[in-house]
Protein backbone atom coordinates (compact mmCIF):
# COMPACT_ATOMS: atom_id res chain seq x y z
CA UNK A 1 0.00 0.00 0.00
CA UNK A 2 2.73 2.83 0.93
CA UNK A 3 4.79 1.82 -2.26
CA UNK A 4 1.78 2.57 -4.55
CA UNK A 5 1.02 6.00 -2.61
CA UNK A 6 4.85 6.79 -3.21
CA UNK A 7 4.58 5.52 -6.96
CA UNK A 8 1.90 8.03 -6.97
CA UNK A 9 3.39 10.74 -5.35
CA UNK A 10 6.90 10.40 -6.60
CA UNK A 11 5.99 12.55 -9.83
CA UNK A 12 5.17 15.54 -8.01
CA UNK A 13 8.28 15.49 -6.19
CA UNK A 14 10.81 14.46 -8.50
CA UNK A 15 12.06 18.43 -8.43
CA UNK A 16 12.61 17.56 -4.92
CA UNK A 17 14.27 14.20 -5.13
CA UNK A 18 16.78 16.06 -7.82
CA UNK A 19 17.58 18.38 -5.35
CA UNK A 20 20.85 16.70 -4.17
CA UNK A 21 21.99 16.69 -8.37
CA UNK A 22 24.97 19.45 -8.94
CA UNK A 23 24.04 21.13 -5.63
CA UNK A 24 25.58 24.40 -4.22
CA UNK A 25 27.64 25.31 -1.30
CA UNK A 26 24.44 27.84 -0.60
CA UNK A 27 22.10 24.88 -0.80
CA UNK A 28 24.28 22.75 0.95
CA UNK A 29 23.99 25.86 4.30
CA UNK A 30 20.45 25.74 4.06
CA UNK A 31 20.02 21.68 4.01
CA UNK A 32 21.97 21.85 6.89
CA UNK A 33 20.35 24.62 8.92
CA UNK A 34 16.85 22.76 8.05
CA UNK A 35 18.32 19.22 9.46
CA UNK A 36 19.36 20.91 12.44
CA UNK A 37 16.03 22.77 12.67
CA UNK A 38 14.46 19.95 13.07
CA UNK A 39 16.50 17.98 14.86
CA UNK A 40 16.54 20.69 18.18
CA UNK A 41 12.46 20.94 17.65
CA UNK A 42 12.15 17.15 17.70
CA UNK A 43 14.72 16.69 20.47
CA UNK A 44 11.96 16.16 23.39
CA UNK A 45 8.58 15.85 23.27
CA UNK A 46 6.11 17.84 25.18
CA UNK A 47 3.98 17.06 28.34
CA UNK A 48 0.95 16.12 27.95
CA UNK A 49 -0.62 18.41 30.07
CA UNK A 50 -2.40 21.58 28.49
CA UNK A 51 -0.12 24.28 29.84
CA UNK A 52 3.32 22.50 29.16
CA UNK A 53 2.06 21.69 25.40
CA UNK A 54 0.93 25.22 24.98
CA UNK A 55 2.83 27.05 27.29
CA UNK A 56 5.97 25.34 27.69
CA UNK A 57 4.79 25.18 31.57
CA UNK A 58 4.50 28.95 31.99
CA UNK A 59 8.33 28.73 32.82
CA UNK A 60 9.96 31.01 30.11
CA UNK A 61 13.34 32.54 30.89
CA UNK A 62 14.20 36.16 30.01
CA UNK A 63 16.67 34.35 27.18
CA UNK A 64 13.67 32.44 26.02
CA UNK A 65 11.60 35.05 26.42
CA UNK A 66 13.57 37.05 24.41
CA UNK A 67 14.68 35.14 21.14
CA UNK A 68 11.01 34.04 20.83
CA UNK A 69 9.47 37.06 20.97
CA UNK A 70 12.29 39.06 18.58
CA UNK A 71 12.08 36.36 16.33
CA UNK A 72 8.46 35.85 15.68
CA UNK A 73 8.09 39.37 14.75
CA UNK A 74 9.97 39.85 11.47
CA UNK A 75 8.27 36.87 9.26
CA UNK A 76 7.60 39.57 6.47
CA UNK A 77 11.66 40.29 6.29
CA UNK A 78 11.12 40.19 2.23
CA UNK A 79 8.38 42.83 2.53
CA UNK A 80 10.99 44.61 4.82
CA UNK A 81 13.41 45.00 1.95
CA UNK A 82 10.89 45.64 -1.04
CA UNK A 83 10.04 48.50 1.43
CA UNK A 84 13.23 50.39 2.42
CA UNK A 85 14.25 50.02 -0.84
CA UNK A 86 11.25 52.15 -2.60
CA UNK A 87 10.99 54.04 0.40
CA UNK A 88 14.18 54.39 2.27
CA UNK A 89 14.69 55.55 5.79
CA UNK A 90 10.49 55.91 6.43
CA UNK A 91 10.21 52.40 6.56
CA UNK A 92 11.85 52.80 10.39
CA UNK A 93 9.06 54.86 11.48
CA UNK A 94 6.66 52.93 9.73
CA UNK A 95 7.58 49.22 10.58
CA UNK A 96 9.96 50.49 13.87
CA UNK A 97 9.32 53.64 15.69
CA UNK A 98 5.64 53.27 15.83
CA UNK A 99 5.90 49.60 17.31
CA UNK A 100 8.44 50.27 19.99
CA UNK A 101 6.16 52.80 21.36
CA UNK A 102 3.14 50.24 20.96
CA UNK A 103 5.58 47.64 22.95
CA UNK A 104 6.34 49.95 25.42
CA UNK A 105 2.44 50.77 26.50
CA UNK A 106 1.66 46.96 25.85
CA UNK A 107 4.53 46.35 28.66
CA UNK A 108 3.29 49.08 31.10
CA UNK A 109 -0.02 48.24 30.76
CA UNK A 110 -1.13 44.91 29.28
CA UNK A 111 1.64 42.76 30.23
CA UNK A 112 0.70 42.56 34.01
CA UNK A 113 -2.88 41.81 33.61
CA UNK A 114 -2.51 39.15 31.78
CA UNK A 115 0.13 37.52 34.02
CA UNK A 116 -2.11 38.73 36.74
CA UNK A 117 -5.39 37.72 35.30
CA UNK A 118 -3.75 34.56 33.87
CA UNK A 119 -5.21 35.63 30.67
CA UNK A 120 -3.80 32.31 27.99
CA UNK A 121 -5.25 33.84 25.00
CA UNK A 122 -8.45 36.43 23.85
CA UNK A 123 -10.94 34.45 22.68
CA UNK A 124 -10.94 32.39 26.32
CA UNK A 125 -10.87 35.52 28.05
CA UNK A 126 -13.50 37.28 26.17
CA UNK A 127 -15.95 33.79 26.54
CA UNK A 128 -15.18 35.12 30.38
CA UNK A 129 -16.10 38.43 30.42
CA UNK A 130 -18.65 39.07 28.35
CA UNK A 131 -20.15 35.06 26.84
CA UNK A 132 -20.13 32.79 23.73
CA UNK A 133 -21.39 35.30 20.74
CA UNK A 134 -18.74 37.80 21.54
CA UNK A 135 -15.67 35.11 22.19
CA UNK A 136 -17.36 33.83 18.79
CA UNK A 137 -17.01 37.21 17.08
CA UNK A 138 -13.69 37.72 18.44
CA UNK A 139 -11.81 34.49 17.67
CA UNK A 140 -12.31 35.47 13.50
CA UNK A 141 -10.50 37.85 13.73
CA UNK A 142 -7.60 36.50 16.23
CA UNK A 143 -7.86 33.56 13.74
CA UNK A 144 -6.92 36.47 10.78
CA UNK A 145 -4.44 38.01 12.96
CA UNK A 146 -1.98 34.84 13.22
CA UNK A 147 -2.36 33.62 10.10
CA UNK A 148 1.00 31.83 8.72
CA UNK A 149 0.12 31.56 5.02
CA UNK A 150 1.78 35.20 3.66
CA UNK A 151 4.60 34.27 5.72
CA UNK A 152 4.63 30.82 4.02
CA UNK A 153 4.39 32.05 0.77
CA UNK A 154 7.44 34.05 1.57
CA UNK A 155 9.03 31.07 2.65
CA UNK A 156 8.00 29.24 -0.66
CA UNK A 157 9.79 32.20 -2.65
CA UNK A 158 12.87 31.53 -0.80
CA UNK A 159 12.88 27.75 -1.66
CA UNK A 160 12.42 28.73 -5.52
CA UNK A 161 14.80 30.92 -4.88
CA UNK A 162 17.33 28.06 -4.27
CA UNK A 163 15.74 25.31 -6.52
CA UNK A 164 13.76 25.23 -9.59
CA UNK A 165 10.50 24.22 -8.12
CA UNK A 166 6.48 23.94 -8.79
CA UNK A 167 5.40 26.98 -6.07
CA UNK A 168 3.05 24.51 -4.52
CA UNK A 169 5.59 22.06 -3.72
CA UNK A 170 7.46 24.99 -1.90
CA UNK A 171 5.00 25.63 -0.01
CA UNK A 172 4.54 22.36 1.09
CA UNK A 173 8.26 22.00 2.00
CA UNK A 174 7.60 25.24 3.59
CA UNK A 175 5.08 24.23 5.79
CA UNK A 176 6.56 20.72 6.50
CA UNK A 177 10.09 22.34 8.01
CA UNK A 178 7.94 24.48 9.71
CA UNK A 179 5.45 22.54 12.02
CA UNK A 180 6.20 19.45 12.05
CA UNK A 181 8.04 19.15 15.10
CA UNK A 182 5.45 21.46 16.94
CA UNK A 183 3.18 18.60 16.61
CA UNK A 184 4.73 16.50 19.22
CA UNK A 185 7.08 18.92 20.97
CA UNK A 186 4.42 22.00 21.50
CA UNK A 187 5.51 25.51 22.40
CA UNK A 188 8.81 24.58 23.91
CA UNK A 189 9.85 22.77 20.23
CA UNK A 190 9.33 26.55 18.81
CA UNK A 191 10.79 28.42 21.70
CA UNK A 192 13.76 26.06 21.19
CA UNK A 193 14.06 26.70 17.33
CA UNK A 194 13.87 29.97 18.08
CA UNK A 195 17.13 30.36 20.14
CA UNK A 196 18.99 29.35 17.07
CA UNK A 197 17.02 31.49 14.71
CA UNK A 198 17.72 34.21 16.85
CA UNK A 199 21.25 33.94 16.56
CA UNK A 200 21.14 33.62 12.78
CA UNK A 201 18.98 36.11 11.93
CA UNK A 202 21.20 38.69 13.19
CA UNK A 203 24.38 37.05 12.48
CA UNK A 204 23.40 36.76 8.51
CA UNK A 205 22.41 40.49 8.55
CA UNK A 206 25.61 41.73 9.95
CA UNK A 207 27.63 39.70 7.05
CA UNK A 208 25.58 41.91 4.48
CA UNK A 209 26.15 45.09 5.92
CA UNK A 210 29.85 44.23 6.90
CA UNK A 211 30.55 43.39 3.08
CA UNK A 212 28.55 46.22 1.53
CA UNK A 213 30.04 49.20 3.74
CA UNK A 214 33.84 47.22 3.17
CA UNK A 215 33.01 47.08 -0.51
CA UNK A 216 31.48 50.32 -1.06
CA UNK A 217 31.96 52.91 2.16
CA UNK A 218 29.64 53.82 4.71
CA UNK A 219 26.89 56.66 5.56
CA UNK A 220 28.72 59.46 2.77
CA UNK A 221 28.16 56.32 -0.23
CA UNK A 222 24.65 56.20 0.45
CA UNK A 223 24.15 60.35 0.70
CA UNK A 224 26.08 60.22 -2.69
CA UNK A 225 24.56 57.29 -4.45
CA UNK A 226 21.30 56.33 -2.64
CA UNK A 227 18.14 57.83 -4.60
CA UNK A 228 17.07 61.08 -3.24
CA UNK A 229 14.10 59.88 -0.89
CA UNK A 230 16.38 57.18 1.13
CA UNK A 231 17.35 59.76 3.59
CA UNK A 232 14.06 61.89 3.45
CA UNK A 233 10.96 61.83 5.72
CA UNK A 234 8.06 61.58 4.71
CA UNK A 235 10.18 60.68 0.86
CA UNK A 236 7.93 59.04 -1.78
CA UNK A 237 4.64 58.65 1.10
CA UNK A 238 2.24 60.89 2.88
CA UNK A 239 2.25 61.86 6.53
CA UNK A 240 -1.84 60.82 6.50
CA UNK A 241 -0.13 57.32 5.32
CA UNK A 242 2.60 57.40 7.63
CA UNK A 243 0.04 58.01 10.57
CA UNK A 244 -2.78 55.54 9.74
CA UNK A 245 0.79 52.90 10.79
CA UNK A 246 0.73 54.52 13.87
CA UNK A 247 -2.49 53.25 14.71
CA UNK A 248 -1.67 50.07 12.93
CA UNK A 249 1.11 49.43 15.59
CA UNK A 250 -1.81 48.84 17.98
CA UNK A 251 -2.00 45.59 16.52
CA UNK A 252 0.54 44.93 19.29
CA UNK A 253 -2.05 45.51 21.78
CA UNK A 254 -3.79 42.03 20.49
CA UNK A 255 -1.19 40.12 19.05
CA UNK A 256 -1.63 36.59 20.32
CA UNK A 257 1.60 35.95 20.44
CA UNK A 258 2.80 38.37 22.97
CA UNK A 259 -0.39 36.88 24.95
CA UNK A 260 1.24 33.64 24.78
CA UNK A 261 4.31 34.02 25.80
CA UNK A 262 3.54 36.81 28.66
CA UNK A 263 1.87 33.93 29.77
CA UNK A 264 4.35 31.55 30.18
CA UNK A 265 6.72 34.34 31.17
CA UNK A 266 8.79 33.11 35.19
CA UNK A 267 6.94 36.06 36.67
CA UNK A 268 5.42 39.77 35.43
CA UNK A 269 8.98 41.07 36.37
CA UNK A 270 10.85 38.78 33.90
CA UNK A 271 7.87 39.59 31.12
CA UNK A 272 8.59 43.13 31.71
CA UNK A 273 12.43 42.91 31.49
CA UNK A 274 12.56 40.77 28.70
CA UNK A 275 9.88 42.78 26.84
CA UNK A 276 12.19 46.00 27.51
CA UNK A 277 15.46 43.74 26.21
CA UNK A 278 13.13 42.72 22.99
CA UNK A 279 12.33 46.21 22.26
CA UNK A 280 15.93 47.10 21.87
CA UNK A 281 16.58 44.50 19.72
CA UNK A 282 14.02 45.02 17.53
CA UNK A 283 15.50 48.32 17.64
CA UNK A 284 18.77 46.91 16.27
CA UNK A 285 17.70 44.55 13.55
CA UNK A 286 15.77 47.33 12.17
CA UNK A 287 18.93 49.84 11.87
CA UNK A 288 20.45 46.42 9.64
CA UNK A 289 17.44 45.67 7.85
CA UNK A 290 16.38 49.14 6.67
CA UNK A 291 19.83 49.88 5.49
CA UNK A 292 20.97 46.83 3.70
CA UNK A 293 17.33 47.65 1.66
CA UNK A 294 18.98 51.41 1.44
CA UNK A 295 22.25 50.08 0.29
CA UNK A 296 20.47 47.65 -2.47
CA UNK A 297 18.36 51.07 -3.11
CA UNK A 298 22.09 52.60 -4.18
CA UNK A 299 23.84 49.21 -5.50
CA UNK A 300 21.44 48.01 -7.63
CA UNK A 301 18.98 49.13 -10.40
CA UNK A 302 15.93 51.09 -9.69
CA UNK A 303 13.84 48.67 -11.42
CA UNK A 304 15.14 44.74 -10.54
CA UNK A 305 12.14 42.03 -10.77
CA UNK A 306 13.41 40.58 -7.82
CA UNK A 307 13.98 40.52 -3.73
CA UNK A 308 16.76 43.41 -3.05
CA UNK A 309 18.05 41.15 -0.39
CA UNK A 310 18.25 38.41 -2.49
CA UNK A 311 19.60 40.43 -5.60
CA UNK A 312 22.03 42.35 -3.28
CA UNK A 313 23.44 38.85 -1.52
CA UNK A 314 23.64 37.64 -5.23
CA UNK A 315 26.07 40.36 -6.63
CA UNK A 316 27.74 41.09 -3.21
CA UNK A 317 28.70 38.06 -1.46
CA UNK A 318 30.90 35.08 -1.98
CA UNK A 319 29.39 31.34 -2.16
CA UNK A 320 29.88 30.64 1.20
CA UNK A 321 28.58 33.97 3.14
CA UNK A 322 25.63 34.09 0.48
CA UNK A 323 24.32 31.01 1.68
CA UNK A 324 24.52 32.08 5.54
CA UNK A 325 22.55 35.16 4.29
CA UNK A 326 19.69 32.87 2.85
CA UNK A 327 20.42 30.69 6.15
CA UNK A 328 19.72 34.10 8.05
CA UNK A 329 16.43 34.70 5.99
CA UNK A 330 14.99 31.17 6.11
CA UNK A 331 15.27 31.41 9.93
CA UNK A 332 13.44 34.64 10.38
CA UNK A 333 10.50 33.67 8.05
CA UNK A 334 10.28 29.90 9.43
CA UNK A 335 10.18 31.13 13.12
CA UNK A 336 7.14 33.38 12.30
CA UNK A 337 5.54 30.86 10.64
CA UNK A 338 5.84 27.62 13.21
CA UNK A 339 5.05 30.21 16.14
CA UNK A 340 1.86 31.27 13.66
CA UNK A 341 0.89 28.17 12.71
CA UNK A 342 0.90 27.06 16.40
CA UNK A 343 -1.04 29.72 17.56
CA UNK A 344 -3.94 29.27 14.61
CA UNK A 345 -3.69 25.56 16.03
CA UNK A 346 -4.46 26.46 19.28
CA UNK A 347 -7.17 28.63 18.60
CA UNK A 348 -8.78 26.43 16.29
CA UNK A 349 -8.52 23.31 18.31
CA UNK A 350 -8.59 24.52 22.01
CA UNK A 351 -10.25 28.05 22.14
CA UNK A 352 -13.37 27.29 19.68
CA UNK A 353 -14.37 23.61 20.94
CA UNK A 354 -14.07 25.63 24.41
CA UNK A 355 -16.40 28.33 23.37
CA UNK A 356 -18.86 25.90 21.63
CA UNK A 357 -19.08 23.06 24.14
CA UNK A 358 -19.39 25.40 27.02
CA UNK A 359 -19.00 25.39 30.75
CA UNK A 360 -18.61 22.00 32.10
CA UNK A 361 -17.57 20.06 29.19
CA UNK A 362 -14.28 18.39 28.82
CA UNK A 363 -12.22 19.00 25.65
CA UNK A 364 -9.02 17.04 24.27
CA UNK A 365 -7.13 19.95 23.80
CA UNK A 366 -3.95 18.29 22.88
CA UNK A 367 -4.97 15.73 20.41
CA UNK A 368 -7.49 18.71 18.84
CA UNK A 369 -4.34 21.30 18.38
CA UNK A 370 -2.71 18.68 16.42
CA UNK A 371 -5.08 18.03 14.41
CA UNK A 372 -6.03 21.45 13.86
CA UNK A 373 -1.90 22.57 13.43
CA UNK A 374 -2.35 20.01 9.93
CA UNK A 375 -5.18 21.93 9.13
CA UNK A 376 -3.59 24.96 8.93
CA UNK A 377 -1.43 24.36 7.29
CA UNK A 378 -3.22 23.43 4.36
CA UNK A 379 -5.66 25.85 4.72
CA UNK A 380 -2.41 28.21 4.51
CA UNK A 381 -0.90 26.75 1.74
CA UNK A 382 -4.24 27.36 -0.33
CA UNK A 383 -4.35 30.67 1.12
CA UNK A 384 -0.54 31.91 0.56
CA UNK A 385 -0.96 31.28 -3.39
CA UNK A 386 -3.77 34.63 -3.35
CA UNK A 387 -1.25 36.92 -1.34
CA UNK A 388 0.77 39.42 -3.53
CA UNK A 389 2.18 41.30 -0.99
CA UNK A 390 2.45 40.88 3.08
CA UNK A 391 2.30 44.84 3.68
CA UNK A 392 -1.02 44.77 1.90
CA UNK A 393 -1.98 41.90 4.43
CA UNK A 394 -1.02 44.23 8.15
CA UNK A 395 -2.43 47.20 6.71
CA UNK A 396 -6.81 45.54 5.67
CA UNK A 397 -5.83 43.09 9.22
CA UNK A 398 -4.92 45.87 11.37
CA UNK A 399 -7.44 47.82 9.96
CA UNK A 400 -10.54 46.07 10.53
CA UNK A 401 -9.14 43.98 13.78
CA UNK A 402 -8.03 46.84 16.06
CA UNK A 403 -11.56 48.45 16.33
CA UNK A 404 -13.63 45.45 16.94
CA UNK A 405 -10.92 44.24 19.82
CA UNK A 406 -9.09 46.63 21.28
CA UNK A 407 -11.63 48.77 23.43
CA UNK A 408 -13.83 45.86 24.57
CA UNK A 409 -10.66 43.67 25.48
CA UNK A 410 -8.63 46.26 27.68
CA UNK A 411 -12.04 47.78 29.42
CA UNK A 412 -12.07 43.44 30.57
CA UNK A 413 -8.52 43.88 31.77
CA UNK A 414 -9.17 46.92 34.04
CA UNK A 415 -12.54 45.61 35.34
CA UNK A 416 -14.72 48.30 33.35
CA UNK A 417 -15.95 45.34 30.61
CA UNK A 418 -18.22 47.25 27.57
CA UNK A 419 -22.43 47.17 27.77
CA UNK A 420 -23.88 45.56 24.59
CA UNK A 421 -20.27 44.16 23.61
CA UNK A 422 -21.10 42.83 20.42
CA UNK A 423 -23.40 45.08 19.02
CA UNK A 424 -20.54 47.61 19.91
CA UNK A 425 -17.58 45.27 18.15
CA UNK A 426 -19.98 45.05 15.17
CA UNK A 427 -20.83 48.51 14.28
CA UNK A 428 -17.38 49.30 14.80
CA UNK A 429 -16.24 46.85 11.96
CA UNK A 430 -19.80 47.91 9.72
CA UNK A 431 -18.20 51.74 10.15
CA UNK A 432 -14.59 50.42 9.38
CA UNK A 433 -16.05 48.20 5.93
CA UNK A 434 -18.32 50.98 4.82
CA UNK A 435 -15.75 53.48 4.84
CA UNK A 436 -13.20 50.87 3.21
CA UNK A 437 -15.63 49.94 0.63
CA UNK A 438 -16.60 53.79 -0.29
CA UNK A 439 -12.35 54.20 -0.97
CA UNK A 440 -12.25 50.83 -3.08
CA UNK A 441 -15.20 52.11 -5.37
CA UNK A 442 -13.64 55.70 -5.99
CA UNK A 443 -10.40 54.44 -6.53
CA UNK A 444 -8.39 56.67 -8.45
CA UNK A 445 -4.68 55.44 -10.40
CA UNK A 446 -5.20 52.08 -8.33
CA UNK A 447 -5.27 54.58 -5.47
CA UNK A 448 -8.25 54.21 -2.79
CA UNK A 449 -9.62 57.54 -2.16
CA UNK A 450 -11.49 57.81 1.21
CA UNK A 451 -13.93 60.25 2.69
CA UNK A 452 -12.01 63.41 3.92
CA UNK A 453 -9.07 61.29 3.33
CA UNK A 454 -9.94 59.27 6.44
CA UNK A 455 -8.51 55.89 6.71
CA UNK A 456 -11.02 53.22 7.42
CA UNK A 457 -9.85 52.27 10.88
CA UNK A 458 -10.41 55.71 12.39
CA UNK A 459 -14.00 55.49 11.86
CA UNK A 460 -14.06 52.43 13.51
CA UNK A 461 -11.92 52.81 16.16
CA UNK A 462 -13.85 56.39 17.11
CA UNK A 463 -16.90 54.41 17.00
CA UNK A 464 -15.80 51.97 19.12
CA UNK A 465 -14.34 54.35 21.89
CA UNK A 466 -17.95 56.98 21.23
CA UNK A 467 -20.26 54.28 21.84
CA UNK A 468 -17.76 52.62 24.92
CA UNK A 469 -18.01 55.91 26.70
CA UNK A 470 -21.68 56.84 25.90
CA UNK A 471 -22.71 53.58 27.31
CA UNK A 472 -20.90 53.76 30.32
CA UNK A 473 -22.49 57.16 31.02
CA UNK A 474 -25.71 56.15 30.40
CA UNK A 475 -25.28 53.29 32.80
CA UNK A 476 -23.63 55.67 35.69
CA UNK A 477 -26.47 57.62 35.29
CA UNK A 478 -29.09 55.13 35.24
CA UNK A 479 -27.63 53.87 38.42
CA UNK A 480 -27.53 57.33 39.67
CA UNK A 481 -31.63 58.13 39.48
CA UNK A 482 -31.88 54.64 40.92
CA UNK A 483 -30.29 55.48 43.86
CA UNK A 484 -32.26 58.87 43.87
CA UNK A 485 -35.61 56.93 43.78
Amino acid sequence: MWQALLDKLAPAYQPVFDLMDGITPQQDLVLIYLLATLLIGLYKRSDTDMNSYLFAGRRLTIPAFVATLVTTWYGGILEIGRYSFKNGIVTWIIFGFFYYIAALLFLKFIAPKIYDLKIRTIPEFLNHQYGKSVALFGFLFVFMLVSPAPYLKILGSLFRHLWDIPEITALELGALFSIIYAIGGGFSSVVRTDKLQFVLMFSGFAFILIMAVNQYGGIQFLKTHAPDYAFSVPGNLSWSFILIWGFIALVTFIDPGFYQRCYAGNNVMDVQKGLKISILFWLLFDFMTVFTGIYASAILPADIAGSPYLELADMLLPPITRGFFLVSLFAIVMSTIDSYTFISAYTLGKDLPEILAGPGLKVQTMKLTQIAILITAVFSILLARYFPHVIDIWYTVGTFSIPVLVVPLIAAMYKKPLRHPLPVMSFSLIASLVWYGIGFYSKKNGEMVYPLGVEPLYPGLLLSLTLYFLLNFISRKDKTGDETV
